[in-house]
């Protein structure tokens, strides 16, 4: 397989000069050693590198970095990543600078995490008795929106980011929003639902991360964590080259996450390929010394999602995929003020 998108520094996205000038301090910072970049081995334990598939030399924002498939287990990782040291810098100076394109938020980003408040509350609700939830406690929170529904049904939530201004835009809402790490700040078995959305992917060792993190879940009690899943990116995202993030050290997939949960000790009450778990911490877990996770029944992803990356990317590329037009459509429809009229129209009816 050919390498899909060559290191050219091109971005894939529209960037803000704000983004622009982030993006420049960035790389200006890793050539100066400022920020350190490290080999990051797979999760699978996977040695035999040289087998491994080279998608892409730059993400999304035209950021150099190798995304590979690993060989073994089928997992999209970062070739390398920034140092434990490096990566703290890069999340309190460029993360959000660079990803949201705003130094502080405004109402539009706040709405959008409410809206996947929103829909999480109502899959917690199908699942759990939403009496048994009196501490929620949501990891790398940003502006708090994601917990602002669960506020609105008084239940006590707590949110921590290492963003001052996302957390002063959360506070002015109401929130109880702090700054920092979460291991010093949070008492172990403490929390009754835990909150990772679009964290998970973001750590450069997930099984310490998540075990130290399952730490603070009291015993019986649940996690929600949402990444954003490889065979969903066709949906979402679109286009290979545009789910690609320099951020993420590791993408997954359904599967994969439900046999690394699982053998975290963790109960898998639900979960789907868009890559959304709802876990339970049962009466019976114990810390797991493990290094690395892997079955065989995971041998047959690695070409799947091979098959499936190139068929996404042909697919976006000649205009082939039924996602991208329904894309186009809403757009023309958002111009021409029809989708508006429709609206109005359906809310008349019922």
């Amino acid at each position: 397989m050919q390498i899909l998108y060559q290191n050219d520094f091109v971005p894939m996205v529209s960037l803000s000069n704000f983004q622009k000038e982030s993006i420049s301090k960035l790389l200006k910072d890793i050539k100066d050693d400022k920020l350190v970049l490290v080999e990051n081995d797979c999760l699978c334990c996977n040695r035999n590198h040289e087998n491994d598939v080279i998608i892409s030399e730059k993400d999304r924002y035209g950021i150099p970095v190798k995304n590979v498939i690993c060989s073994k287990c089928g997992l999209i990782r970062s070739q390398t990543i920034f140092s434990e040291e490096s990566n703290i810098s890069f999340y309190k100076n460029y993360y959000r600078d660079i990803y949201v394109g705003l130094s502080k938020p405004d109402e539009q980003f706040f709405d959008d995490q409410k809206s996947r408040g929103k829909n999480f509350l109502s899959l917690v609700k199908t699942h759990i008795d939403l009496n048994e939830i009196r501490q929620i406690l949501e990891i790398g929170c940003g502006s708090g929106g994601i917990m602002f529904p669960f506020h609105n049904m008084g239940i006590s939530c707590k949110g921590i980011d290492f963003n001052k201004e996302y957390l002063k835009f959360g506070r002015s809402k109401g929130l109880l929003l702090l700054y920092g790490d979460y291991k010093n700040q949070i008492e172990d078995e403490s929390i009754d639902l835990l909150i990772l959305s679009h964290v998970m992917e973001h750590f450069t060792n997930p099984i310490e991360e998540m075990i130290e993190v399952i730490k603070k879940v009291t015993i019986n009690k649940y996690l929600l964590i949402e990444v954003p899943g490889i065979f969903y990116m066709d949906k979402v995202y679109l286009y290979p080259i545009l789910y690609l993030q320099n951020a993420h050290v590791f993408n997954y997939y359904y599967y994969y996450l439900r046999v690394f949960y699982e053998k975290l000790g963790l109960e898998v009450i639900y979960g789907d390929e868009r890559c959304t778990f709802l876990l339970k911490k049962n009466q019976n877990w114990k810390e797991p010394k493990i290094n690395c996770i892997y079955e065989d029944s995971l041998k047959v992803y690695p070409e799947k999602i091979k098959r499936f990356i190139l068929k996404t990317h042909f697919q976006y590329k000649y205009s082939l995929s039924l996602y991208v037009w329904k894309r186009r459509i809403i757009k023309i429809l958002n111009f021409l003020g029809i989708k508006e009229i429709i609206k109005k129209q359906l809310k008349k009816e019922t």
